[in-house]
């Protein structure tokens, strides 16, 4: 990539964000059918072919009741419950667990700071709401023989993959800083490399019995990334990361955008077959677009498998602001990503309250029952640049291609474990774009619905309904399939099958659905 690509990244992506409709997974054999139990697939924006007077609706999370979930006590976590971790519902043993990084209070506050203490801690809970800290008894605090403590500082961003089948189930990479002030200056158990007398900063990989006693296997691993880095391990034993990568800032001029490290925060993957190895170079998959502001940044990217692709929790960070929020995002194939909005999934409340300053989630979003849970840490710290507030806007470059000083420290994050739910397969939505009586349309691609029921995820207001018809491969409507043929779907359905005149199944000659909204809200729908 070129210096004048570099500079262009924002435009180099528009074909990207206007050919949405040409995503990875069109056409006629992509649409499988759903068994009964199956949820249906989430809508993306490849789906349609045509929409007229609709748009996409963002659902926001629900703030659980309690929290938070657990506040900052202990000396060891008195700076900060932090997050850049994982919290999963064990396949096991059904309990959900947490291997976390915790902060004590710091007495290294101010500019030049940014290396605060990190612990990596281990929580559970039998219900994911009341979370305790087992005294393992692993590693000591001062007046505490017995800890939640699993990991010796300084730790970040630890991913764990657990899998019944294999010998250590449970495995673990993260991030690992032997040579930071008053850490160890090694990995124990981990061979020192010939001809170093410590371990550097990196990416390192432990296994485990039981997901508390671990042990490390190797590292550090190469993967061109400092931080902000979750690795999932798929199906068919491969890696894959998402990870913050950087472009470098806007040569000349000005540049609304903080400077880390010279670049601009966007999202990157790699893959590995076996974890140590890492496909090279780093291909990018998340960028701002022409809709997003322009202080807009992006720092993690947590997917989860679903039916017909992932969806996931985007970190965005607005720079101008120094806040950090969650938006929704989705994709096929994991590398083609699409976001239905750029207004925040989960919002952060005022400023002095638990996410007031930055939200920041756990590894990967939480099925559980008929709810998806996001685990984050609400932090009341803003990201940075607090001790240059009266001079936060843009600076000038004296010369082309010259840096910007980096002005901010890097803040204590003080924050607690909390959780958001959402109702399982209602993230987002089309609703239609101008309301009352208008009616907005959206017209499927090219689909197999020959002889099958199509089902609806639908919710309607009082006065709303949905109805649809069924379009041969010409366009043209079917007899007894037309929208005044169909039965009005009314209420909250999360399987609804639609009935016409001619019958519930449709004809052979069948090859695209026509959506007619009026003050409703359509969530997905799949054939079966």
């Amino acid at each position: 990539m070129t210096v004048t690509d570099r500079c262009c990244f924002r435009s180099l992506i528009l074909p990207a964000v206007c050919g949405l409709l040409v995503l990875a997974g069109t056409g006629i054999g992509s649409w499988r059918m759903v068994a009964a139990a199956e949820p249906l697939p989430f809508l993306m924006a490849d789906d349609f072919r045509d929409m007229e007077l609709v748009a996409w609706r963002i659902e926001q999370g629900r703030p659980d009741p309690a929290n938070p979930l657990l506040e900052p006590e202990m000396p060891w976590d008195a700076g900060g419950v932090f997050s850049h971790g994982t919290v999963l519902k064990d396949p096991i043993d059904g309990r959900f667990k947490a291997w976390q990084v915790s902060t004590p209070l710091s007495k290294r506050l101010g500019p030049g700071t940014w290396h605060h203490d990190r612990w990596l801690t281990y929580l559970e809970s039998d219900d994911g709401v009341r979370w305790h800290r087992p005294k393992l008894g692993l590693i000591p605090w001062k007046g505490h023989p017995k800890t939640n403590l699993i990991m010796e500082l300084w730790c970040a961003y630890a991913s764990v993959n657990i899998d019944p089948k294999r010998a250590f189930p449970y495995e673990m990479f993260v991030f690992r800083y032997p040579g930071y002030p008053g850490a160890s200056g090694r990995v124990k158990g981990l061979a020192l490399p010939k001809g170093a007398d410590k371990h550097p900063y990196g990416l390192y990989r432990f296994r485990s019995k039981d997901g508390i006693g671990w042990e490390p296997t190797v590292g550090p691993i190469k993967l061109n990334t400092a931080d902000s880095c979750f690795i999932y391990r798929q199906a068919d034993g491969s890696y894959v990361s998402f990870h913050k990568t950087e472009l470098p800032a806007f040569p000349g001029g000005v540049t609304p955008f903080e400077i880390a490290g010279g670049g601009v925060r966007l999202i990157g993957r790699r893959t590995s077959r076996d974890g140590l190895n890492w496909s090279d170079p780093t291909r990018l998959v998340m960028t701002p677009d022409w809709r997003d502001p322009g202080d807009t940044q992006f720092m993690e990217l947590c997917p989860l498998k679903v039916p017909g692709g992932y969806v996931a929790t985007l970190t965005v960070y607005h720079n101008h602001t120094q806040r950090i929020d969650l938006q929704w995002a989705a994709s096929r194939d994991g590398i083609r990503w699409w976001r239905p909005d750029r207004r925040a999934a989960l919002p952060n409340p005022p400023l002095g309250e638990y996410g007031g300053g930055m939200i920041w989630p756990m590894r990967q979003p939480v099925p559980d029952g008929e709810r998806l849970h996001v685990y984050y840490s609400g932090n009341e710290s803003l990201h940075g640049d607090l001790f240059n507030t009266d001079r936060s806007g843009p600076r000038r470059l004296k010369a082309r291609g010259e840096r910007l000083s980096r002005q901010s420290s890097s803040l204590p994050n003080f924050g607690a474990l909390c959780r958001a739910s959402w109702r399982s397969g209602r993230l987002w939505a089309l609703a239609p774009a101008i309301g009352g009586p208008y009616v907005g349309t959206a017209t499927s691609v090219a689909r197999e619905l020959a002889d099958r029921q199509l089902l609806v995820n639908v919710v309607t207001r009082k006065s709303g309904m949905l109805r649809a018809e069924l379009l041969d491969g010409r366009g043209r409507v079917l007899e007894g399939f037309a929208a005044a043929d169909c039965e009005p779907v009314r209420g909250d359905h999360q399987r609804m099958a639609l009935r016409w005149r001619g019958g519930r199944r449709a004809p052979k000659s069948a090859s695209r659905v026509r959506f007619l909204l009026q003050r409703c809200f359509l969530y997905g729908f799949g054939v079966e």
